[in-house]
């Protein structure tokens, strides 16, 4: 397998790209300091009560699971259900973090929207898609392994 087809071909590279933003999160949080109080923008994480040491394990676990989906994809019998089901996960991680985000300005703690709001959105609709894109190859892979 090289590197080419498994980031470039068959349409996965977002997919790399979205499992790589959620560990990217984790990581950032990971390094020492107390990332959630450093602004007013991890205020709604703080409000509903999510530490970094959760965030950081849950966003690890879905973005290896999601990675372990996209190199087993196609040598597994299963690897599109991991990769489906991961980016159903990723866009509801995706979603909230948009809404989190935008619970500052909501709130009146902040007079304007931070960034993530609309970045995190467009994560999330792209992992939709991803989502149906696995689907998508969930009925290739049982056409072709009939005939």
């Amino acid at each position: 397998m090289n590197l080419r087809h498994t980031f470039l071909q068959n349409g996965r590279g977002l997919e790399w790209l979205t499992s790589s933003v959620l560990f990217a999160f984790a990581v950032s949080l990971a390094w020492p300091g107390d990332t959630l109080v450093a602004s007013r923008s991890f205020a709604g994480f703080v409000g509903l009560g999510m530490g970094e040491g959760f965030l950081i394990l849950v966003l690890t676990a879905v973005a290896l699971v999601r990675y372990s989906g996209l190199w087993a994809n196609g040598n597994v019998r299963s690897s599109p259900l991991w990769r489906g089901a991961g980016a159903i996960v990723g866009a509801g991680i995706f979603a909230s973090l948009s809404v989190i985000f935008a619970l500052p300005y909501l709130t009146g703690q902040q007079d304007a929207l931070n960034t993530g709001v609309g970045t995190y959105l467009v994560l999330a609709i792209f992992d939709v898609l991803a989502a149906y894109r696995a689907s998508a190859d969930v009925g290739i892979y049982r056409v072709s392994k009939r005939h």
